[in-house]
């Protein structure tokens, strides 16, 4: 029997009910549901409750109830397991979300009968060491970004390419994205729309004080590195817009494809572009 757990994200009044409609449709498929017990205990469901540390590690598959912010905390909740997810929608139009609500008994067929394939997204994973040592590790699926906070002053550093000086950047931050991640902030901030199916990180800067500095593509096999030139007044360490880390003079950030990947269920051939140009259409790009 596949096991399943099922990510809700409550504060939205239309996943309760869906997901109580996902429960009995993966039951009746022959799935043990499981989920955080929270969750559970919300759904008035206290029998499906798992510890929130024990649940991936014994998971097959995973669904999640929301839009695509509450599918990259699912993603990064889950890594470094590669469990199989997919999103049900119940936001907006998104990149990430494979299903809409009113298709969650087909989607529920489709997996019982191993009607789907995968596919794979790379994270970007962002280690902090002061002194030589190792005080933080953060993990995105769409980004990891230095900005700075609410003191009005630029971030200055200096970039680093697998070992080799790259340049001085004085700016409100950097983003270093993933090709998933290349069409949320990094768009924002002037850069290139990468295929997801490139491997591949995405060097976008934040309002940078000068007119020669441009988004860089690099190598998945990449490694950055970013040292500051100038103390740092609350300038943050973000993953995903979700994760943050307040950074301090003596940090240095090694910045690189993380080992473990996010794998997506797929239903059905549905287009990069196609979705792009949805996007486009509602003037949301």
């Amino acid at each position: 029997m596949k096991k399943i757990g099922v990510f809700p994200l409550l504060e939205k009044l239309e996943a309760v009910r869906v997901a109580r409609e996902l429960i009995g449709l993966l039951k009746t498929a022959g799935f043990q549901v499981v989920m955080e017990e929270e969750s559970a205990t919300r759904l008035d469901a206290t029998e499906l409750g798992c510890r929130k540390e024990d649940l991936p590690a014994q998971l097959d598959y995973g669904v999640v109830l929301g839009g695509d912010g509450a599918l990259l905390s699912v993603a990064r909740r889950l890594y470094p397991w590669e469990v199989p997810i997919f999103g049900i929608n119940l936001g907006h139009l998104g990149f990430l979300t494979e299903v809409e609500d009113k298709d969650v008994a087909g989607a529920v067929e489709k997996l019982k009968n191993g009607d789907f394939f995968l596919e794979n997204r790379i994270m970007v994973n962002a280690e902090v060491t002061s002194g030589g040592r190792q005080r933080a590790c953060l993990v995105g699926l769409n980004d990891i970004v230095i900005s700075k906070g609410l003191v009005s002053r630029l971030v200055r550093l200096e970039l680093f390419i697998d070992g080799f000086f790259t340049g001085m950047l004085a700016a409100d931050g950097l983003i270093i994205a993933t090709p998933t991640g290349s069409t949320a902030y990094s768009l924002s901030a002037g850069g290139p729309i990468v295929s997801p199916q490139l491997s591949a990180l995405v060097l976008t800067p934040i309002c940078a004080h000068s007119l020669f500095n441009r988004p860089l593509v690099v190598g998945s096999n990449s490694v950055l590195e970013v040292k500051f030139t100038v103390p740092p007044r609350e300038v943050m360490l973000t993953a995903d817009g979700q994760e943050s880390l307040t950074l301090a003079a003596e940090d240095e950030i090694k910045i690189y494809t993380a080992p473990y990947r996010t794998r997506f269920i797929r239903f059905k051939e549905k287009s990069f572009y196609h979705i792009l140009r949805e996007k486009v259409k509602e003037g949301r790009l």
